[in-house]
């Protein structure tokens, strides 16, 4: 089957072995080379452009996309795009076949003007999730560092792509991605820029003056929009197509948070963990200034995203220390005893299953200790998830119980810590740290604790002492990080700046830390290298952070330039 290139053929269909179409008399043979096979979208006239597979005279396949619309604005677009892929050179990016041309059809003075690129065999996700279901996070992480992969080459050669979703990503045989459709794309120029913020900004921190502006429903961010994208509108995009891959659900039916306006997808993914499904949360971030800074900075979190989700970091090492499991008691089901543990193994595992709902997950801790009082997980862990629903009561007796049970718990005592540290009560959180370590040779994370105490009290001495005691006793990459960067904390405020500067760097590279890069930029300015300090800073500033002493350091930032 052949197809005629004429929008208003009324009868496209010809046979293969016709030379001109059957209806109208165009020739089938484009350009002397291409002949189109079949439409990859339904032939619709709300459409601007039509999209074929083609084949060309060597019998490869191709993709041709014919632009009948004469608006000069809508030529340009493809203008730039076509010579936005020839930039290109990455496997995930289809390959410009040709120069731009124009064909005329028989009869018409209407000229196409038409662009032929690399076909990527395969689905494209949208048609691979209805075909197979949502998928695992294994594949969602697969996928996503392939496409900030591809992302990074059209970020850093100063272009975005503002119209990342689920049916422009392709999935080849051979299971890499292919990003396509670049006909949104725009480079990041200095007017550009000047148009977005040329008004003085809004609350988001975005000028109002007019750019082009186009909107896929569910994946285009507000201030796309509202005609003011920038690079980090791909990264909501990019968001919450992940969100559609893992739930299986068109975000469009997914509920959105009436105060905060972020999409609810967790309890539709279940299967995520904390750590991955906040990366795409940060992904999804309603102000583009809270999405992560840069396609670099997005891979670092990237790259150390597999140890979060093996160790489960941010939930067994920050909020629930006690690793689910190892203090399960054995269950006896033959008598009233074992059946008692076996329905408090059954609330434990449920509570686990809901951390990330601590309203639901304290009602479950409460249901494991009425069947088993003598779990101290079970109170250790209830503490924890008091202390995120700021009931301080709660927190303090369920501890009380957990050390009743076990008075060397070093967990309970870094949980209390923890806790009197969100209280400022620095002495206490201090005196609770060193009984951690004293409790344990393995109580890492207290080390880490005290050392950022100790830096923050101006005891870099003592912070030096603990960091490198830290270092000695693990090979977490995170927990690594930490100790590094309050190593290069100390010797910056003892003013050994190169010292500093390679600690810093070291931290960075290990988990791109937020306190890292605001300690970075403060050391490069120190050593004159503010190019430099300038990129560090940026890092500071918008990457999330939930530290006090970073909220510091970012104020008196903004004191400093604004005195300027």
């Amino acid at each position: 089957m052949s197809y005629c290139i004429s929008p208003k053929c009324t009868h496209r269909k010809n046979n293969d072995k016709s030379e001109r179409c059957v209806n109208c008399g165009t020739e089938l043979l484009i350009a002397h080379r291409f002949r189109l096979l079949k439409p990859l979208r339904p032939l619709d006239y709300r459409y601007s452009t039509e999209i074929f597979e083609a084949v060309d005279d060597k019998g490869t396949r191709k993709v041709m996309k014919v632009l009948r619309s004469q608006r000069p604005k809508e030529i340009s677009l493809l203008e730039r795009e076509t010579l936005t892929l020839q930039l290109f050179n990455h496997p995930g990016i289809p390959r410009v076949v040709d120069d731009l041309f124009t064909v005329t059809p028989n009869n018409s003075s209407t000229e196409l003007h038409c662009l032929v690129m690399q076909k990527f065999e395969g689905l494209n996700l949208e048609q691979w999730v209805k075909a197979n279901g949502k998928i695992s996070q294994a594949l969602a992480l697969n996928w996503l560092i392939q496409i900030v992969k591809i992302l990074d080459e059209v970020h850093r050669s100063g272009f975005f792509h503002r119209d990342i979703k689920p049916s422009n990503i392709i999935v080849q045989p051979d299971g890499q991605l292919g990003l396509i459709d670049f006909g949104a794309v725009r480079e990041v120029t200095r007017s550009y820029l000047a148009k977005v913020s040329g008004s003085g900004g809004n609350d988001m921190g975005l000028g109002q003056h007019e750019i082009t502006v186009l909107v896929t429903a569910g994946f285009t961010p507000l201030e796309q929009i509202n005609g003011q994208a920038v690079p980090q509108s791909d990264f909501y995009a990019l968001g919450r197509t992940l969100a559609y891959l893992v739930t299986g659900i068109h975000v469009t039916n997914l509920l959105t948070d009436q105060q905060t306006t972020r999409l609810i997808w967790r309890n539709k993914a279940r299967h995520i963990e904390k750590p991955f499904a906040d990366l795409l949360d940060d992904l999804m971030a309603p102000a583009p200034g809270k999405r992560p800074p840069s396609t670099q900075i997005l891979l670092q979190r990237l790259e150390d995203l597999p140890f979060k989700l093996k160790f489960n970091r941010i939930l067994t090492s920050k909020r629930f220390i006690i690793s689910l499991g190892i203090l399960a008691v054995p269950i006896a089901i033959t008598s009233y005893q074992g059946l008692s543990l076996a329905i408090s193994n059954y609330y434990f595992n449920l509570a686990s299953r809901n951390i990330n709902e601590p309203k639901i997950a304290r009602k479950y801790y409460e249901q494991v200790i009425r069947y088993n009082q003598n779990d101290a997980a079970a109170y250790n862990n209830l503490a924890l998830v008091c202390q995120r629903l700021l009931d301080t009561k709660c927190v303090t007796e369920n501890y009380k119980k957990a050390f009743k049970l076990r008075p060397n718990s070093w967990e309970s005592h870094y949980g209390l810590g923890n806790f009197y540290e969100d209280q400022q009560k620095y002495d206490l959180a201090e005196k609770e740290y060193q009984l951690a370590i004293q409790k344990s040779n393995y109580a890492v994370l207290a080390i880490t604790a005290l050392s950022r105490l100790k830096n923050n009290n101006n005891e870099h001495d003592a912070a030096i002492i603990l960091a490198l005691q830290g270092l000695q006793k693990t090979k977490d990459p995170e927990i690594e990080a930490a100790l590094y960067k309050d190593l290069g904390w100390a010797r910056f405020k003892q003013n050994k700046l190169i010292e500093a500067k390679k600690h810093l760097e070291k931290s960075i590279r290990l988990d791109g830390r937020t306190d890292a890069f605001c300690l970075l930029s403060q050391v490069e300015e120190a050593l004159g290298d503010t190019d430099t300090a300038r990129i560090y800073i940026e890092g500071c500033m918008l990457a999330q952070s939930t530290l006090p002493e970073v909220f510091n350091w970012r104020q008196k930032l903004l004191d400093r330039i604004l005195k300027k």
